[in-house]
């Protein structure tokens, strides 16, 4: 009887603490904020690269600002999170007001309209973001934008 309810606690146990690990790929939940000038960066798409050489296998952890300025990130096939693991931070701002306006200098109707951060967070050789990826849910410090 004794062995039966020991059993049955440390099986409680064991499922109550990984009730906080990560999904059964190794990936954990993240959460964060994107703020331009102290607004939020709606409709900003958020990349997570892993740092180091690039894999080409490795899946890019995504997500979009919301218009409260947060995201969630998304891994391959919509399963929420990324591995662990230190990340270079690209953020891309579309400004999609400008994807058609045809005659504009320098704008096409069948080009994506131009990134509102001109490419300034969007550089992959040198990256001005930066976050660790802990094997727990991560709820980031805001990223505050810049011109």
């Amino acid at each position: 009887m004794r062995r039966r309810l020991f059993l049955t606690l440390t099986a409680t146990a064991l499922a109550m603490s990984c009730s906080a690990c990560g999904n059964a790929d190794g990936r954990y939940p993240v959460v964060g904020k994107v703020l331009y000038k102290g607004e939020p960066a709606e409709g900003a798409t958020v990349y997570f690269h892993r740092k180091g050489p690039a894999d080409l296998h490795d899946p890019v952890p995504t997500a979009v600002v919301q218009k409260d300025g947060t995201f969630r990130l998304v891994s391959a096939r919509g399963a929420a999170g990324a591995p662990p693991g230190p990340y270079d931070v690209l953020i891309e701002w579309r400004d999609a007001g400008k994807s058609a306006q045809k005659g504009r200098k320098g704008y096409r109707s069948d080009q994506p309209p131009p990134d509102r951060l001109r490419g300034r967070y969007f550089n992959r050789t040198r990256p001005l973001l930066q976050a660790e990826v802990r094997p727990q849910t991560n709820n980031l410090d805001p990223f505050e934008l810049k011109d």
